[in-house]
């Protein structure tokens, strides 16, 4: 009987579908990971939770409505530009005020906020990309969406510990939120409609400019910002 299973499971779609989790989750683990950096150390844990099972949650959102939205004009656009602001935000160091205590539960909260919105634009590429190599099956995109667990909560656990250590990783972290932004703008359907120059011929050059984008504002952002406190 199992050998009659195994041999009806077709494996391409399936080691696509982890192939695609093992490229996609990291992005979602960059976020979760940059986001709680910030956060004491006793709610760093309960950050990344939240962080994991909003990606989760919205995930399922987007796998039960993927035929509804695969289509839709400027949801992509949307979801980039707000990735693009949410990358900026990231790099730039939090601002010293007066946090403990009173401060620590809205800063948590602060911070499940902005992972929910940053999975909001990225985990539809994730479903999309899971759909697309599933070809329909809702066993497979439940299993890409099953197999993204772990590695979520493993990738941001590491990720959070080399940014600890090595600050400057944390900028190319952002880059590289931008660089998906820049995907997500210029493959829409609806902004491709809107401006000639946005097509998928240009994605790898919107790609790197989106990069360069959040680099430069968050560098100039942060000087200003200490030039205001000097």
């Amino acid at each position: 009987m199992i050998q009659n299973i195994l041999s009806n499971i077709d494996l391409i779609p399936i080691l696509q579908i982890m192939w695609i989790d093992l490229i996609l989750s990291g992005d979602n683990a960059i976020v979760i990971a940059l986001a709680c950096r910030g956060l004491p150390e006793h709610q760093k844990k309960i950050g990344m939770i939240f962080g994991v099972a909003t990606a989760i949650i919205l995930r399922i959102f987007f796998a039960s409505i993927i035929t509804l939205i695969l289509d839709m004009p400027y949801i992509r656009t949307i979801g980039g530009i707000l990735l693009l602001w949410i990358a900026i935000k990231l790099i730039l160091p939090e601002k010293e005020s007066v946090q403990p205590k009173h401060g620590e539960a809205k800063t948590l909260w602060k911070v499940i906020l902005t992972i929910a919105i940053a999975d909001a634009a990225m985990s539809l590429d994730n479903v999309l990309a899971v759909a697309a190599a599933a070809h329909g099956s809702v066993i497979l995109i439940i299993f890409g969406i099953l197999f993204s667990i772990p590695l979520l909560f493993i990738g941001s656990a590491f990720l959070l510990r080399v940014f600890s250590k090595l600050p400057i990783l944390i900028w190319f972290g952002g880059a590289l939120l931008g660089w998906i932004a820049g995907h997500l703008l210029f493959t829409d359907i609806g902004t491709q409609g809107l401006f000639p120059f946005v097509s998928k011929d240009n994605i790898l050059q919107a790609s790197i400019a989106c990069a360069m984008i959040v680099i430069a504002c968050s560098y100039f952002i942060s000087k200003f910002r200490q030039k205001g406190s000097d």
